[in-house]
């Protein structure tokens, strides 16, 4: 096995090390469908929406909505603009409504005939409103960081489907200490699945281990281990060619 192999499996099976020595807590589920309207070079809109929940007591349900404007400024950076809504049921505390902002900025480097390394900087304005007498609305910021590599396209079972792999880190900083928010992220680690069953159709199966704590105050460290499904769905409508083969490629611009 050559070193660049050996690397693309090292930083596969990192995240790993989380699942087996970790503490177990709760399993969730996370499905998604993602669109995405090219109109340009530079331009495309779209967005996603999917569900959210507690594989382990039932505990929770989570409804995602999010509508995203994307520009590309050149085959290495892009931005993106997004407006969210998330409903957040729970079975013993009290329901959250979350409206979030987020811009950011995404990079992909060092792009080789094996794999591609990309980063991703987002920042968030969340506001939360509790249906509950007891607690107040709340503001708060949060930062993300991102961390990922990805193989190019692999023909293991044919070139019309081809699959590839992605292994992530994201680091979360919420900004403010007087937080009453339930489940704090502080990080995920990402394993992924990618096919292209179609030219303008993919979906990725995710395996993340995420961490968080119980509230500000708490620092009760606990740990989740979600499982992802995610189906991509894009549609072109510039009819001239791009110059920018990354947007007509489609490749590791969609980290929500």
């Amino acid at each position: 096995m050559n070193k660049g192999y050996r690397l693309i499996l090292l930083l596969f099976i990192l995240p790993l090390q989380e699942q087996l020595f970790g503490q177990e807590t709760d399993n969730q589920l996370w499905a998604d469908y993602n669109l995405k309207i090219i109109t340009g070079t530079k331009f495309s809109y779209g967005g996603d929406m999917g569900i959210r929940g507690d594989l382990s007591d039932y505990d929770w349900s989570q409804f995602v909505v999010r509508p995203t404007v994307n520009y590309k400024f050149n085959k290495t950076f892009s931005g993106a603009f997004a407006v969210a809504l998330f409903q957040t049921n729970n079975k013993f505390l009290p329901n959250v409504t979350e409206f979030r902002i987020h811009q950011d900025f995404t990079a992909e480097w060092l792009q080789t005939k094996r794999f591609s390394l990309f980063g991703r900087v987002r920042i968030e304005q969340r506001f939360f409103s509790y249906q509950e007498e007891n607690l107040s609305n709340e503001f708060r910021v949060r930062g993300r960081l991102l961390l990922g590599i990805q193989s190019q396209d692999l023909t293991w079972f044919g070139a019309k489907r081809p699959i590839y792999f992605q292994s992530i880190y994201e680091g979360f900083l919420t900004f403010g200490s007087d937080n009453t928010e339930l489940f704090i992220n502080q990080g995920r680690f990402h394993l992924a699945l990618g096919h292209r069953i179609a030219k303008n159709w993919r979906y990725e199966i995710h395996y993340i281990r995420q961490s968080s704590r119980l509230t500000q105050e708490t620092g009760l460290q606990v740990a989740q281990n979600i499982f992802r499904l995610r189906v991509f769905h894009r549609i072109n409508m510039n009819k001239s060619k791009s110059p920018i083969p990354e947007i007509e490629e489609d490749r590791v611009d969609d980290f929500n």
